[in-house]
């Protein structure tokens, strides 16, 4: 497995990279060294082309063993959620077939191993807060307004 680091000025994306697909994305909240390899190049410069405001992350091959029924139908409802646009974690449960398991979505997105490719960030709260994010809520604003999402006093004012 090879891996590479994309920095941003709010924290850092660690992808993790086994027969040319990704398999795991880590994020922190720490600003790294960019890094990549001849062997993880692509992905790289893929991501970087992401932070750069394009709508690219479902050209991205990966690679998931799904835990149970609920967490793919949670996640592939989640793909459905494209560039620029946010969901409440109750809207998510509704797409993906359990109205009334919004808690349980949010720890599915808690969990979720590859982060962007299935993109958690695009997941907000009802009241339209940004809220929580594995790399910390800076990155996760950062991410949204990559999209072009407008976030005034902490709350996401696009439609949602």
């Amino acid at each position: 497995m090879k891996n590479f680091i994309v920095s941003t000025k709010v924290g850092s994306i660690i992808g993790y990279v086994r027969e040319n697909k990704i398999i795991q994305i880590e994020l922190s909240n720490e600003i790294l060294d960019d890094y990549y390899d001849e062997y993880t190049n692509n992905f790289y410069y893929k991501i970087k082309e992401y932070l750069d405001g394009n709508d690219v992350l479902d050209e991205i091959p990966y690679e998931i063993t799904f835990k149970n029924d609920f967490e793919k139908r949670v996640l592939i409802a989640l793909k459905n959620v494209k560039f620029g646009n946010v969901v409440s974690y109750k809207g998510l449960a509704i797409l993906a077939g359990y109205p009334n398991a919004a808690r349980a979505v949010g720890t599915v997105m808690a969990n979720n191993r590859i982060p962007l490719i299935f993109p958690c960030h695009r997941v907000i709260k009802s009241n339209g807060e940004i809220g929580k994010y594995g790399g910390g809520e800076p990155l996760k604003r950062y991410l949204l307004e990559t999209e072009g999402i407008i976030i005034k006093r902490e709350k996401v004012c696009n439609e949602f």
